[in-house]
Parts: C-alpha cells; sequence; structure tokens
C-alpha cells in the first residue's frame, strides 16, 4: 500500500511541476507551516510565534486551517466561545484563544477560507496552518517542521506508516524548523534550518496560573490525547511534576465524562489542546501545560519569511 501511495503522490507531484494542476492566488501572501509526518512536530506552536511575530511588525496575520475533526464542513470563523469549539476544530480554537484578535478561518479548502477573509477584510498576510501538501494554494514561503527522531527513524509512507511525503519533499520548503529533542541529533537538510526549542509557558486550571510546587506530594494523574503523549509526560517531569499515572487517549479524542471520572488522583494535568475538548465535558477541576516555541535565529527565520513576500 506504501509502495502505492508513493506512486500516486509522485504523479501528483509532475502535474503540479508541469502545471497541469494549476495553483490558485490569493491577494494577499500566504505563508505555509507543514511537515511531512503525521502531528506532534510542533506546527501549532509555530503558527502562534508567527502570528504574534507579524502582528508585532504592523502585519494583520490571518489563520487559515482545516479544523480537523470539526462537525462543521461550511467555511468559517472560529469564535471566542469555547462552548463552541466542536464546529472549528480543537487546535484553531487553541491559536484563536491564544491570539486574541488574529483571525482564524477554517474550511477544507483554503483557497475558499482565503476568499472569505478577503471578503470580510480580516487582514493582509495569511498564515496557512498544516498546508504543506495543500498544493492547490499557492504560497509565497513554505516552512516545514521537522523531529529529528522521526527523521532518523527511517521513512515509512502512508497508509503503513507516519509520513505523508517522501524525505526529498522537504526540497520544496524555504526553511525548516526542526525540533530540539535531547539526544536526538539535528538532520543536516537541503535546506536553511532553524532550530526550535519547546518551552513549558505556565501551568495553568481555568485560564488561572498555578505553580508546580501546588502539585508537590499529590496524587496526580496525567493524561493526553495528542499524537506524542511521551513528550508531554518529560515535560511534567522537567519542571518536578511526578504523576502516579499516566493515561493516553488517541490524537484529537472526543472526551466523555466517563473518560475524566475513570481517572483516578487527587489532581489532573493535561494539555492545553486537551482543555480545548474537556471545557464542556466535566465539572472535575483539571490544569494544563501551556507550551509555546523558543527559536534562537528568530530574527533570521523572519527576515528569511519576510525577504519572500
Amino acid at each position: 500500500m506504501s509502495r502505492a501511495f508513493r506512486f500516486v503522490l509522485q504523479a501528483r507531484e509532475k502535474l503540479y511541476g508541469s502545471g497541469l494542476l494549476p495553483t490558485l492566488r490569493l491577494n494577499h501572501p500566504v505563508i505555509s507551516v507543514g511537515n511531512l509526518t503525521l502531528g506532534g512536530t510542533g506546527k501549532t506552536p509555530l503558527v502562534i510565534a508567527l502570528a504574534e511575530a507579524l502582528r508585532d511588525r504592523g502585519f494583520q496575520p490571518v489563520i487559515l486551517s482545516r479544523g480537523y475533526g470539526r462537525i462543521s464542513k461550511a467555511v468559517r470563523e472560529v469564535g471566542s466561545d469555547g462552548r463552541n469549539w466542536k464546529q472549528w476544530g480543537d487546535e484553531p480554537f487553541l491559536m484563536k484563544q491564544r491570539l486574541g484578535n488574529v483571525p482564524v478561518v477554517v474550511g477544507a479548502n483554503r483557497y475558499d477560507s482565503g476568499r472569505l477573509a478577503e471578503q470580510k477584510q480580516l487582514g493582509n498576510i495569511f498564515l496557512l496552518d498544516d498546508g504543506f501538501q495543500h498544493r492547490r494554494l499557492h504560497r509565497d514561503v513554505d516552512i516545514v517542521t521537522v523531529d529529528p527522531v522521526e527523521w532518523a527513524a527511517g521513512e515509512v509512507l502512508l497508509p503503513t506508516g507516519r509520513w505523508r511525503e517522501p524525505k526529498t519533499a522537504v526540497t520544496r520548503a524555504h526553511a525548516a524548523c526542526v525540533q530540539e529533542i535531547p539526544g536526538a541529533a539535528i538532520p543536516d537538510l537541503p535546506v536553511r534550518s532553524f532550530t526550535v526549542k519547546t518551552e513549558i509557558q505556565g501551568i495553568y486550571q481555568e485560564d488561572a496560573p498555578v505553580p508546580p510546587e501546588a502539585f508537590k506530594n499529590r496524587a496526580v494523574v496525567a493524561f493526553a490525547g495528542i499524537a506524542k503523549p511521551e513528550r508531554f509526560f518529560a515535560a511534567l517531569e522537567s519542571v518536578g511534576i511526578h504523576p502516579i499515572k499516566r493515561v493516553r487517549f488517541r490524537d484529537h479524542h472526543h472526551y466523555s465524562a466517563r473518560d475524566i471520572e475513570k481517572l483516578d488522583g487527587e489532581m489532573l494535568i493535561t494539555t492545553e489542546k486537551d482543555a480545548v475538548r474537556l471545557r464542556t465535558v466535566t465539572h472535575r477541576l483539571y490544569s494544563y501545560l501551556r507550551i509555546s516555541v523558543n527559536i534562537p535565529d528568530f530574527e533570521g527565520l523572519m527576515s528569511l519569511v519576510l525577504s519572500r513576500l
């Protein structure tokens, strides 16, 4: 099956490369952030960091996202009421929650989403979330996020493995943002690379900060429904939180009240993305970990981005 998938990808690449499959252009510049594998490479915090940087430089960024797992089908702008997150998806609402006045528009067809944003005059530059494979929309800048552990482990394409495209597809990108993972070497890539450090921005409960010391000598249960939960559990250990139990759910899991009731412990802690999905589910108190990215050469990355607009 992976061999057949590779053949389809190669045929698609030739069609786009020859112009037989056209790309559509929006009126404003487009910066795409994507990856070559399935989830867990830090796209969402990178999109947030880029949106903040563009806003600080006087741009009016708009994020275009597919809205994976949402129950609605139409193109729509993400609102601010967390009770309606299922209409938009967990990651789009998380980005809206973190960025406040930065519009987020969801739609499977990112060109249609961009046209809606232009008609509503929402901004003047687009950030395409998870857009590396969305070839139909022209982009001015392509950034890929890379997990060095996955890169070193080899390449097994879907549906057998986790790779959406072969490694050689990285040459389409203008820059690669490579996660810093303890014990993993930064790969030598054929495009300009930037090291990305994941940092803990804080722990929160009902949007109020909670010090790590509050978890000391308590029976803490950690749970997560994300692509790579082990990274979350390791982050907790790094700030001195040692759960008595670690519970893993599938990525984008839609929680039920029963799921949370079954968790033991005095205190619960999860990820910020999971917290989005818990807003209307349970009355149990829980805390969540908020992360951000730190790119040592962030100015270099922004210089590259701005030079292509």
